[in-house]
């Protein structure tokens, strides 16, 4: 037990933080506590719902008039609540475009992964994607847009929208930081850093639902068949906890390190690691 209550709080930390949580749960689980690739990828998929609880907590007044949005004409709604309404929606499909395929393709590779030899080619396929993600945010760190959503026009939130939603989509891969390639992405657009911080926590709650839907449907290791319904409970509510208590302290944090610098690093000492072990018989 004591196993996945460790797993869980470093879900609650990590998930504030540019460095994939998933693909730094994924590491840990499979490396440090010997659980399977199949089940240490479902984990870092189905972790994801306690902070998801700890986000919609967050920012509940986002949510609530967004879906207040939905409901029929008799309720008054601010226009900026209907383009974030409309971000949601077509950011959600650009993601499924991307991430569904992603999904099985991953599920494939990790599906004969219990040797060691196999875990450690995991481990740097996963490592190689952090220096992606570790140089994606060196770029991106400098630019400074100053658009808002207050000043842009719909037809320009559905292009803005959708795109961001194919970049998230990759971040079905552990070692792609699903924050840090969106908020990269909506800076990129010529957005600003508080609307693309805001977006992009607004656009996971969908997302990592509709993961965690997916997993349990067409994943062979999903957490209910190899997990104890109790812990998968206790993990939930442990990464709920964990992440809200966090959430504002390392959102700060995020905001004032470079963390690409990390996700590099963590990935080359991993390739330094592993690689000769590889070569040499």
């Amino acid at each position: 037990m004591i196993e996945y209550v460790i797993i869980a709080i470093l879900q609650g930390i990590f998930e504030w933080l540019p460095i994939s949580s998933s693909g730094q749960t994924f590491i840990i689980s499979m490396n440090l506590f010997g659980i399977s690739a199949e089940e240490a990828y479902s984990l870092a998929i189905w972790l994801h719902l306690g902070t998801t609880f700890a986000v919609l907590l967050k920012f509940r007044t986002d949510f609530v008039k967004i879906f207040k949005s939905f409901l029929p004409k008799t309720y008054i709604v601010d226009d900026i609540e209907i383009k974030k309404r409309n971000w949601l929606i077509y950011a959600t499909i650009g993601t499924a475009i991307t991430a569904l395929p992603l999904y099985f393709i991953f599920r494939i590779v990790i599906s004969g992964a219990f040797t060691a030899i196999q875990g450690d080619l995991i481990t740097l396929i996963i490592s190689g994607l952090l220096i992606i993600t570790g140089v994606i945010l060196l770029k991106t760190r400098k630019i400074y847009g100053k658009s808002t959503l207050e000043d842009t026009l719909p037809i320009e939130i559905t292009k803005d929208s959708f795109l961001v939603g194919l970049v998230q989509g990759i971040s079905i891969l552990p070692g792609i930081s699903r924050s840090g390639v969106t908020v990269s992405s909506v800076l990129l657009e010529n957005y600003n850093q508080d609307t693309a911080l805001r977006l992009s926590f607004l656009m996971s709650v969908p997302v990592a639902i509709a993961s965690i839907i997916v997993d349990i449907i067409f994943g062979e290791g999903s957490v209910f068949g190899l997990i104890d319904p109790f812990l998968i409970i206790l993990m939930t509510i442990i990464s709920f906890l964990i992440g809200y208590i966090t959430i504002e302290i390392l959102l700060r944090v995020a905001q004032k390190i470079s963390f690409g610098y990390f996700c590099i690093s963590y990935g080359v000492i991993a390739y330094l690691i592993i690689v000769p072990f590889l070569i040499i018989p």
